[in-house]
């Protein structure tokens, strides 16, 4: 069958916004995870068999909506041991669900409740992370297991299946838990969202090097969070860590697409606005983290990463950031969230601080203690370093390697370009 362009189109991009608020209404439907994924997946194959000849509807999530929640009570209806869920959803949807339209209102809640949900606490909070980044935020799997450093095989296995299997056991009693609960379940959710900024900000698959509908999935989110709980400096840590990081996203690719760091960056082609916004959300959040008995007087990692955002958006260049007090910023954030992807960073601002020799030190004892092997980043930092101390031919091997393990093509190009003008930097010698 020969799909129109733009009927193409138009699933694709409801495809990518929508999957996860269908896959939310659904499952509050029927609350059994397997029929309400696989009844958004027979949703969207549907909408690529009828609209072509039908034509695209004019609320296509509500088209969606409806086509999954059919399928889902087919899917029970025909499956003998799932009667008694058959009965529950019927009477949910006879006494909350007298119709599509009536529950448009609300539906924009439906994203951060999936996410909410999929961080159960019977799942491990790694698996519940993948869990959500799978379901709630549509990211493929290869990209989670680049984010975690594991491969795509290990990531599908060790922890969607297993995470998928633990939520499956709760049955038809799966739902949204009350406030308490969702009190408890909110920091894994603020690392979920976290996770998947970082991961629309540096794509961990495909072509590109940024993925921006996972991106701006990421900030609703965090506004959401924002205005579920505004008085919790970690979720205005997190929004605005999102918006000073959004803000420089004018300045991460030349004029030819190519990718730029921060050293080389056009920082007048940053969004003043957005960093203003962000700039007064960390104040907040200093704010409140310094009151008495808020988190022991002792900002959450979420607001140091602010803090450290903040640094490089008020700087004029390179040269006249205040490297001191970020060095001191990734010290606090280390003790209270060590990572060792952290601690590269850590070691970039010291090398900016210090010294390359310093830096490079630091790295290295960061590299030597494992878990950074599939992180090309950390041997993209170290390259610079040694390019600093004129080690040319061990920082074009270095982009190598960088190269080697990049997620997407716009890395890889960018790594290979870097490993090729390190290569040509080597001093001359004399005849």
């Amino acid at each position: 069958m020969v799909i129109p362009n733009a009927v193409a189109q138009a699933a694709a991009k409801a495809q990518r916004e929508l999957s996860g608020r269908i896959l939310a209404v659904t499952l509050r439907s029927v609350r059994d995870l397997d029929i309400a994924e696989e009844a958004t997946a027979d949703a969207f194959l549907l909408a690529l068999q009828t609209w072509p000849e039908r034509g695209v509807p004019a609320s296509v999530e509500a088209w969606l909506i409806t086509a999954a929640r059919r399928r889902a009570i087919d899917r029970i209806r025909t499956a003998q041991a799932a009667r008694r869920a058959l009965q529950r959803s019927a009477a949910d949807q006879r006494g909350a669900l007298p119709g599509v339209d009536a529950e448009l209102g609300v539906i924009g809640d439906e994203d951060l409740r999936l996410v909410v949900l999929c961080c159960d606490p019977r799942v491990a909070v790694q698996d519940q992370i993948a869990l959500t980044l799978r379901l709630a935020c549509g990211v493929k799997t290869a990209a989670i297991g680049a984010a975690f450093l594991i491969s795509e095989t290990s990531m599908a296995a060790a922890r969607l299946t297993r995470a998928k299997k633990r939520l499956a056991a709760a049955g038809p009693a799966l739902d949204l838990p009350d406030d308490a609960t969702v009190d408890a379940r909110l920091p894994a959710v603020r690392r979920v969202v976290h996770l998947a900024f970082t991961m629309g900000h540096t794509a961990g698959s495909g072509e590109q090097l940024t993925d921006d509908d996972l991106a701006d999935r990421a900030s609703y989110l965090a506004g959401a969070l924002h205005r579920l709980r505004p008085a919790d400096p970690e979720f205005t840590g997190l929004l605005a860590l999102i918006l000073l990081t959004r803000a420089r996203t004018g300045g991460r690719l030349d004029d030819q697409g190519r990718q730029v760091l921060l050293a080389a960056a056009d920082r007048g082609r940053w969004d003043r606005n957005l960093l203003l916004r962000g700039l007064s959300l960390v104040d907040d959040a200093l704010e409140v983290s310094a009151q008495p008995g808020a988190r022991g007087e002792q900002p959450g990692p979420m607001t140091l990463q602010a803090a450290i955002a903040a640094e490089h958006a008020i700087a004029a260049s390179m040269a006249r950031t205040n490297w001191a007090r970020i060095v001191e910023l990734y010290g606090e954030l280390l003790r209270v969230e060590p990572s060792a992807t952290i601690a590269i960073g850590r070691s970039v601002a010291i090398s900016q601080l210090s010294g390359p020799v310093a830096g490079l030190a630091d790295l290295d004892e960061v590299i030597g203690l494992g878990g950074l092997e599939r992180y090309p980043y950390a041997f993209g930092a170290r390259a610079q370093m040694l390019a600093a101390l004129g080690r040319h031919d061990e920082a074009a091997q270095a982009w190598v390697s960088a190269a080697d393990l990049a997620r997407t093509d716009a890395e890889r190009d960018y790594f290979a370009a870097q490993s090729r003008v390190a290569g040509t930097s080597r001093p001359t010698r004399a005849p």
